[in-house]
């Protein structure tokens, strides 16, 4: 039986991505979530960007739209990525596609965009 396609709505997808963050949820509750942050790296983030960021994986996710994402997803989880991890490598690769697509003004290359992912599974392996 082949799979249904499930539509994530944007609230839900929003949703998820604060409830994967608790500290940023109740700022965001208290209306209190900083413009900028220091992320891991010791570099300036932005909190809602991360938090849409996660909000597009889980909307790709639910949907398995690239045919594919999940798949890989699942696969970064049997190699033992966090799921919260598994969601930052696939979110490294829509920003860096979405800055390109910006910088180039060009489409979406659903292709490269799986390759890119695809060559994650492998350098985790």
């Amino acid at each position: 039986m082949a799979k249904k396609e499930t539509k994530l709505s944007e609230e839900a997808a929003w949703k998820t991505a604060l409830r994967d963050h608790p500290d940023w949820r109740h700022a965001w509750e208290r209306d209190e979530l900083p413009d900028e942050t220091i992320g891991e790296n010791g570099e300036p983030m932005s909190p809602r960007v991360h938090l849409q960021i996660h909000a597009v994986v889980e909307r790709q996710l639910a949907a398995d739209d690239p045919k594919g994402v999940v798949a890989i997803a699942e696969e970064l989880g049997q190699l033992g990525l966090s799921r919260h991890d598994v969601r930052h490598e696939i979110g490294r690769v829509i920003t860096e596609h979405m800055w390109y697509m910006t910088k180039e003004n060009c489409p979406f290359d659903e292709g490269r965009y799986l390759a890119e992912l695809r060559a994650i599974v492998e350098s985790h392996r």
